[in-house]
């Protein structure tokens, strides 16, 4: 192999092998529109050296082993298991946030056509974490080094990011269906709602990725000021409710608002679940390798004074 491979090419068709698993070398370059013969000109070095076996399955315990001398323009030169999955968490958390705000924008500007694309980028938020579950299944399949708990740890964190989006689903659904503007003192508190679950579910996502265990304190400071703000959005409501003549043209407009007001409140709540459950975890294996070193420590001591015993009684 060269010492350094730079081509974003050669990325993108190990990306279509790990994740799609094509049959065939004419399936890559039907989907990268670019030659069969090109394809097999990037792929022989890698096949030569058996990273790639015939049926276009990476070895990535070998794939790590070069990746040091792989590079590319817009890559870090890391690939393993955990790496492929977590830049997918990474995707569907920047997803997640583009639907989070279109959704809110839209319900600002009373924006029904925003909010219908809002709406939309559900279906890619739901397409990414269909993903992410097969591709981690695929991973473990081929990278015996790729625990069975990060699993496990992924398609939980991957589940909850989708419950968000879920959740996210009642803003532009609102805008659709009530297509009512906000008075202001209301959504004066929905925008403030809004920022701080935003900001929760992005630590969250960043915490995890970066194996942050310092951010359960500012979590709760979020939540404490989210629930104070769900309150003041619940008061001011049910303030204008009592001022409102309520009538069939705007009977549902109130039940639907407060479910409005609940999701922004469930986004918070999922975002400190992902944060918490990313902390066990890595503490937990934080725990194990301590484990570990303290056991090889003490086998260490213990095979130091057998020798001893051993050379003082000879």
């Amino acid at each position: 192999m060269p010492k350094n491979i730079k081509n974003n090419t050669l990325k993108e068709i190990l990306d279509i092998i790990l994740y799609e698993a094509p049959s065939t070398q004419d399936e890559i370059a039907e989907k990268l529109n670019i030659s069969r013969r090109y394809v097999t000109k990037l792929l022989k070095p890698l096949i030569d050296e058996d990273i790639i076996k015939k049926a276009y399955v990476v070895d990535i315990k070998k794939f790590n082993e070069m990746s040091e001398n792989y590079e590319t323009e817009n890559s870090a030169p890391e690939y393993s298991g955990e790496f492929f999955i977590k830049e997918m968490l990474k995707d569907m958390g920047e997803q997640i946030l583009k639907q989070f705000d279109w959704s809110f924008e839209a319900l600002q500007n009373k924006d029904v056509t925003l909010a219908h694309k809002a709406l939309n980028e559900d279906k890619t938020t739901n397409h990414m974490y269909n993903k992410i579950r097969s591709s981690t299944d695929t991973v473990i399949s081929l990278d015996p080094y790729f625990e069975f708990n990060n699993t496990i740890m992924f398609n939980e964190i991957a589940y909850d990011m989708e419950r968000i989006g879920d959740h996210i689903c009642h803003i532009p659904k609102f805008v659709i269906e009530e297509n009512k503007e906000v008075q202001k003192p209301v959504l004066d508190a929905l925008e403030e709602m809004y920022n701080i679950s935003r900001h929760m579910f992005k630590k969250a996502v960043q915490s995890f990725l970066k194996r942050d265990l310092n951010i359960k304190e500012k979590m709760d400071r979020y939540e404490e000021d989210l629930t104070n703000y769900q309150k003041l959005a619940t008061k001011r409501i049910s303030s204008q409710m009592t001022k409102d003549d309520i009538n069939k043209n705007n009977s549902t407009y109130y039940l639907v608002l407060f479910r409005v007001v609940k999701s922004f409140e469930r986004i918070g709540d999922i975002s400190i679940e992902i944060t918490e459950a990313s902390t066990q975890f890595y503490l937990e294996k934080k725990n194990l390798i301590n484990y570990f070193m303290f056991l090889n420590l003490f086998l260490f001591y213990f095979i130091f004074l057998l020798f001893l015993n051993f050379f003082y009684n000879f």
